[in-house]
């Protein structure tokens, strides 16, 4: 079978196709043939050396994907499924390989109006959006949240997640491309930072209540400006660096609203949260309230293409190798 395979990590990783054997499933796990497996900010995190618990390399990266079940004590052959990470492609060889070997429990049977391409694309990035929105940025009903990188995926899921939860989501793109694109989730308001700034914009917008929960997947000076445009008690959940990872903020910022930061990191929620997230995601996801937007696809073959494409900081949303 064909496998993408991380050699060595680093700035300048070394990664290669190769044919492996077909694995064998224990006790208590399925084997899937995998049709379609998402390419992630997470995987670029991984392949650089970033992350300090990961595996050691050869690894297989890819943290969530979509296929067929060819063996489970679970799932009837034939059966659809999507495959939720867990630590799929951290720890674990992960998705971006023609058959995988995992837990039954994370396997969850595919929606049946969903492509394999928009099953790959579900997990990770609606999840992320999902936890960060309630389980750390504790959102309730006609909330303002404020969303940065609103076309990547996690950005994407944020606003429909967030107006599926009765919230006002507020895009914020940093192009018109992007603000049209963003459009079609329907946000209630959005700021395009080629034309506006994000204080002035949300100022605006909120009527200068600020905004009460701000998702921010793009750090660098973005989550200072954030942080001043929080209402008070309002939260900065960070989810991401795409910008940088370093930020100067006002302390007065923090103390004079008892506004509060909040790293995001999944690996820290406990494991019952997230299964009870995934359920309610694929609530929502069969009930027609959230879709995943897929950009682009590419087979295995063209995985320096797909990892270009998702450097440029141009894909709006998921980018899904084809297996």
């Amino acid at each position: 079978m064909k496998a993408l395979v991380v050699k060595k990590y680093g700035e300048n990783a070394e990664i290669e196709l190769e044919t492996r054997d077909k694995p064998t499933p224990n006790q208590g796990e399925a084997l899937v043939r995998v049709y379609t497996a998402a390419l992630n900010p997470l995987d670029l995190t991984v392949k650089s050396g970033h992350l300090p618990f990961a595996k050691n390399p050869p690894l297989i990266l890819g943290n969530e994907g979509a296929g067929v079940v060819e063996y489970s004590s679970r799932f009837p052959k034939g059966s659809k499924v999507i495959i939720q990470g867990g630590v799929l492609g951290v720890s674990k060889d992960g998705t971006h390989q023609e058959l995988i070997v995992v837990p039954e429990n994370q396997l969850v049977p595919l929606p049946e109006n969903f492509s394999f391409e928009e099953g790959a694309a579900l997990s990770v990035a609606f999840l992320t959006a999902y936890l960060a929105l309630t389980y750390s940025g504790e959102i309730t009903k006609d909330e303002w949240v404020g969303v940065a990188g609103a076309t990547g995926s996690v950005g994407y899921a944020a606003i429909q997640l967030a107006k599926a939860l009765g919230a006002k989501p507020i895009a914020i793109v940093s192009s018109d491309e992007k603000a049209r694109q963003a459009s079609t989730a329907q946000p209630e308001a959005i700021i395009n930072l080629s034309q506006d700034g994000i204080v002035e914009g949300i100022a605006r917008i909120t009527n200068g209540q600020g905004i009460n929960v701000a998702l921010d997947p793009v750090g660098g000076n973005g989550t200072n400006l954030f942080l001043h445009s929080l209402a008070q008690a309002g939260r900065l959940v960070s989810i991401g660096y795409a910008a940088g990872m370093e930020t100067t903020i006002n302390l007065m910022d923090l103390l004079a609203k008892a506004t509060k930061i909040i790293g995001f990191s999944i690996y820290g929620i406990p494991k019952e949260v997230i299964q009870s997230a995934l359920q309610h995601i694929i609530q929502l996801a069969e009930e027609g309230k959230i879709r995943p937007v897929i950009d682009s696809t590419f087979p295995l073959e063209q995985w320096r293409q797909a990892f270009s494409r998702l450097t440029s900081r141009k894909a709006i949303s998921k980018i899904i190798f084809t297996i």
